[in-house]
């Protein structure tokens, strides 16, 4: 269940990093200020570092030959969490 909730974090993440990526291109095209670039190449970092996260969210592992129970992916599941609360505050500021 958890991991289902992740990557539902991991997708709300991506959606607010493609809306940030869309307002800084628009200021950029604008003002073309180094550091509005410097906020494309970041968020184009971060997008791709987390759909690269949703790869170890999605697929569901293989069962374990030896019947060893595999952990749930607690620690990407916080950060991802805490990725979208730091997006979301970044959303609100960027947005206008």
């Amino acid at each position: 269940m958890l991991r289902y909730i992740g990557m539902a974090v991991g997708l709300a993440n991506i959606s607010i990093i493609v809306v940030l990526l869309s307002v800084y291109w628009k200021n950029y095209r604008k003002w073309k200020s180094e550091y509005t670039l410097g906020l494309l190449i970041f968020g184009t970092f971060l997008l791709i570092q987390n759909i690269l996260s949703m790869g170890f969210l999605a697929p569901i592992p293989p069962p374990d030959p030896s019947g060893a129970v595999q952990g749930d992916n607690y620690s990407l599941f916080l950060i991802n969490l805490c990725q979208l609360i730091a997006l979301s505050a970044l959303l609100k500021i960027s947005w206008k």
